[in-house]
């Protein structure tokens, strides 16, 4: 029998279909993986630089400016005070003793120490400023507000209290095996605007962001997304991921 001669099958068919649909598939896969590995870099570099005013570390840096001390309530392992170098003038407390240990190994801070938040004993009028960036999620609402935490944040500060934590409720995965990186509680920009802090939105549009922070699927899509929606959350907070807010004080 010529094989040669022979008609290609069913099965040929659906091969020579499924095998460039695979091929493409597994190269997209590949991209993305290759992506995600320098997104979060690249989206922060492109982000400072596309987007400078519409930035919450550059607000963030602007704020402090004229503050020559800062208490930092739950620095954390990576706080955005380091990334913009106010470390020197600031005094930071954190519940997790790695990171303690950590920071005072590396001297990213003026003085850093253990501390649970909600029975911290803060000082009166000691700091220029309070900052609580991702932190407010991870407490729990009641408590927050039994012990009054906004008042004793503002009591501290003599300048202005700075609070920024992502919008609404939303799970959190356990990073460096800290067992506090549970999300208890949800905040929304009213929480803060009838305490009288003035409200910016942060970080992109809510709906693009998913499970501990992280941009949803097609994570490429939605971090290019994330940071073309700065300029439109900026002023409406209530559709931002994050909320910026900072109260004056007299």
């Amino acid at each position: 029998m010529d094989y040669r001669k022979s008609k290609s099958g069913p099965g040929s068919l659906l091969l020579i279909i499924m095998l460039p649909l695979f091929v493409l598939s597994m190269a997209l896969l590949v991209a993305e993986q290759i992506f995600n590995v320098f997104a979060g870099r690249l989206y922060y570099i492109v982000l400072g630089w596309l987007n400078k005013h519409y930035y919450y570390r550059e607000w963030l840096r602007f704020d402090l400016i004229d503050c020559e001390s800062i208490l930092e309530l739950g620095c954390g392992a990576k706080s955005p005070l380091l990334h913009i170098g106010y470390g020197g003038k600031t005094d930071a407390i954190d519940i997790w003793q790695p990171y303690i240990e950590r920071h005072n190994m590396a001297g990213d801070y003026r003085r850093c120490w253990q501390s649970d938040i909600l029975d911290f004993e803060f000082p009166q009028k000691a700091y220029d400023a309070v900052v609580i960036c991702d932190v407010m999620e991870h407490l729990q609402q009641e408590r927050v507000s039994q012990v009054d935490l906004f008042g004793l944040m503002e009591k501290c500060a003599r300048k202005k209290v700075i609070i920024f934590a992502p919008n609404g409720f939303i799970e959190n995965d356990l990073v460096d095996e800290d067992p506090y990186q549970e999300h208890l509680s949800a905040w929304e920009p009213r929480d803060y605007k009838t305490r009288g802090y003035k409200v910016l939105g942060a970080t992109g549009l809510r709906f693009l962001f998913g499970k501990a922070s992280l941009p949803k699927r097609p994570q490429f899509m939605f971090y290019i997304l994330g940071m073309l929606s700065q300029p439109l959350v900026y002023h409406f907070p209530k559709l931002a991921w994050h909320s910026y807010a900072v109260k004056e004080l007299n």
